[in-house]
């Protein structure tokens, strides 16, 4: 796996597929391009979890039992997903792009049933987690904060989730998509 050249050789000297360098190219950019999505999710939420903290800090929220459970449940819910996506990067690299046609296919497959089970079972239940966590700080913000500013928390956080599901719903979409499609590749 030393150059380009090398790899695309390996490639098209496999039995059962005939490989070009256009197609060799538009599978490095399609894991290149989930990759690069993987370590974006990641990024925004490291910022979020950092944001989390340091709200817990400003308001010295570590004085409050409660308080500090919604906050843990946020943060720790977060961090078990940047874990996941972290693992999963690693996974993805650990694919060998140039072993046999049929070791390749089923690195990838196995890829994205771990993908699939990330996407439908750990995601959900990380949404859910930080939304709990979000709950048991609604009656200390609605305790501390004026009226107007805790019902456009609690309005705003309606609309922030629901477009954060959205938002989260395309990017699975796509990336199981163009995952079942390099599954397909024949």
């Amino acid at each position: 796996m030393n150059n380009f050249e090398d790899l695309q050789n390996t490639w098209q000297n496999q039995s059962k597929i005939s490989a070009t360098e256009e197609s060799f190219k538009s599978l490095l950019k399609s894991v290149k391009s989930i990759e690069n999505k993987q370590r974006t999710g990641n990024a925004v939420l490291t910022i979020t979890i950092i944001t989390l903290f340091a709200f817990l800090l400003y308001v010295s929220g570590y004085k409050n039992a409660t308080f500090l459970l919604g906050i843990a449940l946020m943060i720790g819910s977060l961090m078990v997903r940047i874990g996941i996506e972290l693992f999963s990067l690693r996974r993805l690299r650990s694919i060998n792009f140039s072993a046999d046609y049929n070791t390749f296919k089923q690195d990838l497959s196995t890829y994205y049933s771990f993908r699939r089970f990330t996407h439908f079972i750990i995601t959900p239940l990380a949404i859910i987690i930080y939304t709990v966590g979000f709950i048991i700080l609604l009656p200390l913000f609605k305790v501390s904060l004026s009226h107007g500013f805790y019902v456009y928390i609690l309005c705003s956080s309606i609309v922030f989730l629901t477009v954060f599901c959205v938002f989260i719903y395309r990017q699975v979409k796509n990336e199981l998509n163009k995952l079942r499609q390099l599954q397909k590749a024949d």
